[in-house]
């Protein structure tokens, strides 16, 4: 997930007929159900309703205390899918580290700097480098979780450590003496308890990757609580650190942040994130792996256009075809990597025999029941006891760390991209804070193509183009802290008409107003953009940046006093409103494609690459902005009264031009699908490629039920069947009740 961010200067460091219904996250399918009536139906703990959708059954304890929680939009179905102390607990954590503490330090940062500190305006544009590099480091961070199990867990005692030595750092940016000095001292303790907040967020993520891998219906839900969480926090801080600021007393704010970030470390020392131990996350792994080829192979027999050919050759030596009876357990454990790769190529989604609707015929009945009995024995075949035996996980340090070799054997591409990020990182912080101006560039433009290039070398190709476009897209919209901030924020001496921004409106009322854009901007995605394509919501994208960019420019002029439009009247109805809905906009769609590309087992590394870059991204983003005001055009903000007037070419090349090239990016490199379809790893739609081999193979007839979730503006459409003439054409769709679920011979 991308950093946030609220502060000052918007500094972003089921159809008719017969049904097979089952549970996504066992893995097994449920008995046929003939007739109109589909009646839920129960699969270990989790109970599956007729429509597909997973109950979790604490969430049904509390349905059945409190129905009206279930009537909650967003929260309900996250609830009804993870369960509500899945959903506190992380939203708790976001709400503590991500929300309050997190932005309570961004808060302070231009009060800390210029006004404690002293600085001017270029420099601390040059020191904002610094600060967002913390959000980078963190796909070496999940690297090195994946690989070493710290106590039996991958996520929770790292989460623990990284919330106590966060608040640490804070305390010390809080004590620093006032005076230019602590200028340097002030940005790396930022980065420190930075990379503390950013190490919660993506262990976070890679936890609940996972669970919307086996439950994806309400994923986007998830998401949601999750932003709105940070948005909570946000408020309460801008609330707080405003009045702070402006009554001079910024670093208690900072103590406050610091308290904060120890306290959510409560939440994993009780482990209320619900993290199962490493070994039984991989014996998990193993078993949805298994599942998933079992599955592939029964297809085999029914001769599936779908299926992949290795995938088949993968069963055969594996035993699984045409048996019912499982590999023995030293073939299960040498091929875990092959399961797992095997699984990804086939996609949980293709492959799913858990939903087959409008299944007509004898014949096609006795197919399908013949598959079923397949799957179904394999799964019951499966001895976890013995399968455990042969998963031998080694240890060191007398078992303190369990060491997850596959992780780096079969990943070792990835852990070597995380390790040179991370060193990219190191190294421009380094060269931010004691380097020149032209060795921040040219080791600015070093490092881009260093780490776009490498994304090839390490991962697919579909992620790889994606993790490009997560960077260009950061880097585009230059940031421009240095001269936006010190801009509202300068008096009447320095800027004679000047807007003369307050610290209480700057950071508590424009943050209140800009958190709402934000909300705002969650809701339109819920429920608008997720059903269009990644492009389109691009390109929207864009053209409200550059909306919020031109309000800025008729600031910067002073246009809008010869409008008559106060200053603050102007900031909030443009800037504040608008930049945070374009930030939502740009970001969740990220979030969701990553959470389907991410492979089981490693979540938190890819999850991290991808997102570390887009927020390196942001990084380098803000040193070309240091590099723009220190060569072409200057601010002068020692001398009184300051020079402002090369902001407005900052403005215009930064937020206006550079970000329309985000456009054509969109199309290059994302994949040319809507985000709420599940894509394969080619980067196309599920049913897709699916809808074209049915063509191929010349089936003129085929029921299509549809996804409700992700075509719901043709719910009412009528029930439909392919013609010959419909089936020509493979981008055509029958519908029924809503999106593409499944097709059935």
């Amino acid at each position: 997930m991308a950093e946030f961010h609220g502060s000052a200067g918007r500094e972003k460091d089921g159809g008719d007929g017969a049904a097979e219904v089952g549970s996504l996250c066992s893995g097994v399918p449920g008995p046929m159900v003939s007739g109109e009536q589909k009646p839920p139906i129960t699969q270990g703990s989790h109970r599956t309703k007729a429509d597909g959708a997973i109950v979790h059954p604490q969430a049904e304890s509390l349905f059945a205390a409190c129905p009206w929680v279930r009537l909650v939009p967003v929260i309900g179905d996250a609830l009804e899918g993870y369960g509500p102390r899945l959903i506190a607990s992380v939203c708790l954590a976001y709400f503590l580290c991500k929300g309050v503490a997190d932005q309570m330090i961004g808060f302070s940062r231009q009060p800390m700097l210029m006004r404690r500190y002293g600085l001017d305006a270029t420099r601390y544009q040059r020191l904002a480098a610094v600060w967002g590099a913390g959000w980078s480091v963190k796909a070496f961070i999940a690297a090195l979780t994946d690989t070493f199990a710290f106590m039996g867990y991958t996520k929770r005692w790292y989460m623990l450590l990284s919330c106590v030595m966060g608040a640490g750092f804070s305390l010390g940016y809080a004590l620093l003496p006032a005076q230019p000095s602590s200028g340097a001292p002030a940005a790396v303790f930022i980065f420190l308890t930075t990379l503390g907040k950013s190490s919660v967020d993506i262990l976070s993520e890679g936890h609940y990757s996972r669970l919307m891998r086996r439950n994806p219906r309400p994923g986007p839900a998830l998401v949601s609580c999750v932003w709105l969480s940070i948005f909570t926090g946000a408020l309460i801080a801008s609330v707080m650190q405003g009045p702070l600021s402006e009554s001079g007393k910024v670093h208690v704010g900072v103590m406050i942040s610091a308290a904060l970030q120890f306290v959510a470390g409560i939440l994993f020392v009780f482990n209320w994130y619900g993290e199962k131990t490493n070994r039984a996350e991989r014996l998990q792994d193993l078993r949805d792996a298994k599942a998933a080829l079992a599955k592939a192979c029964a297809k085999t027999r029914l001769n599936s256009p779908s299926l992949d050919v290795k995938a088949a050759a993968l069963g055969e030596d594996l035993h699984l075809e045409g048996q019912n009876s499982s590999p023995p357990p030293q073939t299960l454990g040498k091929h875990t990597h092959q399961l797992q790769r095997s699984f990804l190529a086939l996609d949980d989604d293709m492959l799913d025999l858990s939903t087959c609707d409008g299944v007509k015929g004898t014949h096609e009945q006795q197919r399908v029941s013949a598959l079923r009995s397949d799957v179904v024995a394999a799964e019951e075949s499966d001895n976890d006891e013995t399968v455990g035996e042969d998963l031998r996980i080694p240890s060191c340090l007398f078992g303190v760390f369990e060491i997850n070799t596959e992780v780096v054997q079969y990943n070792w591409r990835a852990v070597l991209y995380s390790t040179v990020m991370t060193c990219s990182v190191v190294t421009l912080v380094c060269v931010t804070i004691l380097g020149t101006a032209w060795e921040l560039m040219y080791m600015s433009i070093a490092i881009s193509i260093v780490c776009c290039a490498f994304a090839f070398f390490a991962l697919p190709p579909v992620i790889a183009k994606a993790q490009v476009f997560f960077y260009l897209n950061s880097l585009l919209y230059l940031q421009l802290p240095g001269a936006l901030d010190s801009f509202y924020l300068a008096d009447a001496s320095c800027v004679p008409g000047g807007p003369h921004f307050s610290y209480v409106f700057y950071n508590t009322i424009s943050a209140v107003i800009s958190n709402i854009g934000g909300v705002v901007g969650i809701v339109l995605f819920t429920n608008i953009f997720s059903k269009m394509s990644y492009q389109v919501t691009m390109c929207i994208t864009v053209s409200l940046m550059a909306v919020a960019s031109i309000f800025d420019i008729i600031m910067v002029e002073r246009w809008n006093v010869y409008m008559g439009i106060p200053d603050h009247a102007m900031y909030l109805c443009g800037d504040a409103i608008i930049y945070n809905i374009c930030s939502m906009l740009s970001t969740m769609p990220c979030t969701i494609l990553m959470s389907r590309l991410c492979p089981r087992g490693s979540e938190s590394m890819v999850y991290a690459l991808m997102s570390g870059l887009s927020n390196f991204g942001q990084t380098v983003s803000t040193a070309v902005g240091s590099l723009l005001m220190e060569t072409r055009w200057p601010l002068d903000t020692n001398s009184v009264p300051c020079d402002f007037s090369n902001v407005r070419w900052l403005v215009v090349t930064g937020h206006l031009c550079c970000p329309l090239l985000i456009v054509p990016l969109s199309f290059l490199l994302l994949p040319r699908s809507r985000i709420c379809d599940d894509i394969d790893v080619n980067g196309h739609a599920i049913h897709a490629p699916l809808r074209a081999e049915l063509v191929r193979v010349g089936l003129s007839e085929q029921r299509i039920s549809t996804d409700k979730d992700c075509f719901n503006s043709n719910a009412n459409a009528p029930d439909a069947h392919l013609t010959d003439a419909r089936a020509s054409d493979p981008h055509q769709l029958t519908d029924v009740n809503g999106a593409v679920r499944r097709v059935v011979k």
